[in-house]
């Protein structure tokens, strides 16, 4: 009975050592995407952030008011040299230059959770780096799961920008359509980040909202650089509402 109690135990300890390791791997996979996730987010914000106070003024009010020319630039010079123009474009300088002087915090609703990337992406980044011959890792895709955003480790170049969970909102249009003591800028979501075999080149994807039906949406192709820092290789529109 001593042999076989013996080897019983010495299986029963290899099988734990070797789930063990296989939970190291899966845990280590995940801190190294939230890791990239964060260090990569001042500069995707940087990228897709766009402050919609600040929109110039826009193009003639009117079509009749193209119809008096003989062509779109025509009317655009034309309209430029109207008094209702002139005026606009001081209001506007005046506004951008009191809002770039303003020192309000601007508050950004990020979603709460990343969420799976889509199959597409798989081609996409091996297209995107086709000069560098990536592999991906097919065996080890999994396109379900996400991950929690920790807001205490965003970080912004911005000194204004505050983040906020989506879920302390209300939902729907109702999330613009509701009046907040303070300047909401956008809403922000994100998707996993698919990385090839080496861990060397990755994309995910972001929603960037500014109002009802004022929408963008961003592939975001990145690298790591010769110096081990993960940078943007290039942002494409990929939605518009």
């Amino acid at each position: 009975m001593r042999k076989p109690l013996t080897t019983f135990f010495a299986i029963l300890v290899l099988t734990s050592i070797f789930w063990n390791c296989q939970q190291e791997k899966i845990i280590s996979e995940t801190e190294f995407e939230q890791a990239v996730f964060y260090e990569i987010f001042p500069s995707i914000l940087d990228s897709i952030y766009d402050d919609r106070r600040k929109s110039p003024p826009p193009p003639p009010p009117s079509p009749e008011f193209f119809d008096k020319y003989g062509s779109i630039d025509e009317a655009i010079e034309a309209y430029k040299k109207t008094d209702v123009y002139i005026q606009a474009i001081k209001d506007y300088k005046r506004k951008k230059d009191s809002l770039n002087r303003d020192t309000a915090s601007i508050y950004l609703a990020i979603s709460d959770s990343i969420t799976r990337f889509d199959r597409e992406d798989m081609y996409e980044l091996v297209k995107h780096f086709k000069n560098q011959n990536i592999v991906l890792d097919s065996k080890n895709i999994e396109l379900d799961n996400g991950f929690k955003i920790d807001l205490t480790r965003l970080k912004a170049n911005n000194k204004k920008f505050k983040f906020k969970y989506q879920s302390e909102f209300p939902k729907g249009r109702e999330f613009w359509r509701t009046k907040y003591d303070f300047y909401i800028g956008a809403k922000i979501g994100f998707s996993r980040i698919l990385f090839d075999k080496n861990k060397s080149y990755g994309v995910l994807n972001a929603g960037f909202g500014m109002g009802i039906l004022n929408g963008s949406g961003f592939r975001v192709f990145i690298r790591k650089n010769d110096q081990g820092k993960w940078i943007i290789d290039k942002i494409i529109d990929t939605w518009i509402s």
